[in-house]
């Protein structure tokens, strides 16, 4: 076991993280470099975020308040102030949900 110094500024050691090692042939690696210079490795990167970004969407318009909160990046007590200064929502079987569009489109009326 490591000895460790009584000092009170002792230097913390970052957590071990695994490694993970690819092997590329020299011809995969110049396709790879290839596709970082003329962009193509890129735009199928956002290609892909964006067609996950439309299938969450999509996914479910309406949510409900926990589900919602944590979609909008935002605590439930935030979403609470946001519906009692007018947050649209919608009631569906005795509960309420919330729509993603009626959030952007309310967050875009407060926009200067």
């Amino acid at each position: 076991m490591e000895k460790i110094e009584n000092r009170p500024y002792q230097k913390q050691q970052p957590p071990q993280v695994p490694i993970v090692a690819v092997y590329f042939t020299d011809k995969q690696f110049e396709e790879i470099k290839q596709g970082v210079i003329d962009g193509t490795i890129e735009k199928l990167i956002r290609e892909i975020a964006r067609d996950e970004i439309e299938r969450y969407d999509l996914k479910a318009p309406y949510l409900k308040q926990n589900k919602f909160a944590e979609w909008a990046g935002e605590s439930t007590s935030t979403i609470n102030e946001l519906r009692a200064k007018g947050l649209p929502v919608s009631y569906a079987l005795g509960t309420v949900r919330y729509g993603k569009q009626s959030y952007i489109d309310f967050m875009k009326s407060f926009e200067r």
